[in-house]
């Protein structure tokens, strides 16, 4: 009888052993870094019409023209989003005129810039990016010249 006791005896004190240690516990975490970024995609590039005054102008909002989209996303904050200063970076060359170029753009952040000749910037009041719609003009009171025009803009994006 005596083995049978050694064995409840030990059963006994195993058991209480395992009920006075505490429950095993693991932390578990989650970690990042999140990098400020933006990213700009140009969805779809512009188009140039004519206006129907006589050809004094050229631009996206002109019968056959259409706007530039670019979508922008971002990390980190909102964006700041530039846009450059237009030039007419193609023209014939026949055509010797001085225009006046431009470009406006409004944007779901909450942007709503009229057409302006120099650079601009905004921050975007959408956390995550923007998508902005950029429209281009030239304007000559001479004309244009038969021939291939291209406006041009630079966007840029930052944190």
């Amino acid at each position: 009888m005596l083995p049978l006791v050694r064995l409840s005896a030990l059963a006994l004190l195993s058991s209480a052993l395992c009920l006075a240690s505490p429950a095993a516990a693991v932390p578990v975490t989650f970690d990042t870094n999140v990098l400020a970024s933006c990213v700009l995609s140009l969805g779809t590039g512009g188009a140039l019409g004519t206006s129907s005054d006589g050809g004094t102008k050229i631009g996206s909002e002109e019968t056959g023209g259409a706007a530039a989209g670019i979508t922008v996303i971002s990390t980190g904050g909102r964006p700041t989003i530039t846009v450059g200063a237009p030039s007419l970076s193609q023209k014939p060359g026949a055509y010797a005129g001085s225009p006046t170029v431009s470009v406006r753009y409004t944007s779901t952040g909450g942007a709503n810039q009229p057409y302006t000749s120099g650079s601009t910037s905004y921050t975007s009041t959408n956390l995550l990016g923007d998508t902005l719609t950029i429209n281009a003009r030239a304007v000559d009171s001479d004309g244009f010249a038969a021939g291939s025009y291209r406006i041009q803009t630079q966007v840029t994006c930052q944190q």
